[in-house]
């Protein structure tokens, strides 16, 4: 019995050492599609970091003005506006933050100012009722940041 015990036992260790290398090519194949898949997707959203720079507190004060849904279809996709001085002069080239709260989250996107001080900026969504939105310009040197909160309107039901 010992000659078939050390039989035996000489044929369990090669099957769990097949075993074993088993697992490992298919954690490395699966780990593989995993970062090939991933990297040929596109990104899940265009989402940015809201930064975390004071507000600027020299220059010229700012406001935002005319902020309006952007409607395409007869359905809300964005936001538009304009940033200008408080003496209604543009603000050009600047990056303006929106922050809203949708699907349990708090997203942040930005858009830029043309020379009229407009910017626009499309969702990846929709929305009814009205959308409470932060938009935020940090400032710079020669004007002052700010920080309003607004409503805009979405779809009525």
């Amino acid at each position: 019995m010992t000659v078939e015990q050390q039989s035996g036992a000489g044929r369990n260790v090669p099957l769990r050492f097949l075993a074993l290398v088993t697992l490992v090519v298919v954690i490395v194949i699966t780990g593989w599609a995993l970062v090939t898949v991933s990297s040929t997707l596109p990104p899940p959203s265009d989402f940015v970091a809201l930064p975390n720079t004071p507000l600027s507190k020299s220059g010229v004060a700012v406001t935002f003005s005319n902020v309006s849904p952007v409607v395409v279809n007869g359905v809300p996709s964005g936001v538009s506006g304009y940033l200008v001085t408080v003496s209604g002069s543009p603000v050009a080239g600047a990056t303006v933050y929106m922050t809203y709260f949708f699907q349990g989250s708090y997203r942040t996107e930005q858009a830029t100012t043309d020379q009229s001080g407009y910017f626009t900026q499309h969702f990846p969504m929709n929305w009814t009722g009205s959308l409470p939105m932060t938009l935020v310009y940090f400032g710079d040197g020669q004007h002052k940041g700010v920080q309003q909160l607004v409503s805009v309107a979405g779809e009525n039901l």
